[in-house]
C-alpha cells in the first residue's frame, strides 16, 4: 500500500469527468426544447387531422354553429405543450369566427381554419377556426 495516492487521484478525474458530463447534459437537454414564436405549424396538422376524421366531421356538420365537446377534446389531446391556451370554434362559411372574450395575458393569438364541406349523407358546410396562444407572465 505504498502508492494510494494514485488510485486517489484516478477516482477524482473519473468523478470530475462524471460532473463536467452531467452539466453538459442537462444544458443541451434545455437547449433542445424549441421556444418557436410561430404557432402556426402546430395548427395545420390538427385541421389537417379533424378534416380526415370522418366521426367529427359528422359532429361538426350536424352540432353546427353549437359547441362540439368532442372537437374541443380533440385538439386538447393533440396540443403538446401545456403552456398553450386554445379555443376552438365552428360557424358558417361564410360568417367569421372570432374568440368570445380576447385573452388579457398574452401578446399573439395565431389561427388557422378549414372548411368542412359534407359527409357522405349530408352537404352542410362548416368552418372549423382554431385559437392558439401563448399565456405571458
Amino acid at each position: 500500500m505504498v502508492n494510494n495516492r494514485g488510485w486517489l487521484r484516478i477516482v477524482e478525474a473519473s468523478a470530475a469527468v462524471l460532473i463536467i458530463f452531467s452539466v453538459i447534459l442537462l444544458i443541451s437537454r434545455q437547449a433542445a426544447i424549441p421556444q418557436s414564436n410561430d404557432l402556426t405549424g402546430t395548427i395545420t396538422p390538427i385541421l389537417e387531422e379533424i378534416a380526415r376524421n370522418s366521426s367529427l366531421r359528422e359532429d361538426i356538420i350536424t352540432y353546427g354553429n353549437e359547441s362540439v365537446p368532442q372537437l374541443r377534446e380533440f385538439v386538447g389531446s393533440r396540443i403538446k405543450l401545456h403552456s398553450l391556451n386554445y379555443e376552438v370554434a365552428v360557424c358558417n362559411v361564410d360568417e367569421i369566427c372570432s374568440l368570445v372574450s380576447y385573452p388579457s395575458n398574452t401578446d399573439e393569438i395565431y389561427t388557422g381554419e378549414r372548411i368542412i364541406s359534407s359527409t357522405l349523407t349530408s352537404y352542410n358546410p362548416k368552418k372549423v377556426k382554431i385559437f392558439l396562444w401563448r399565456t405571458v407572465t
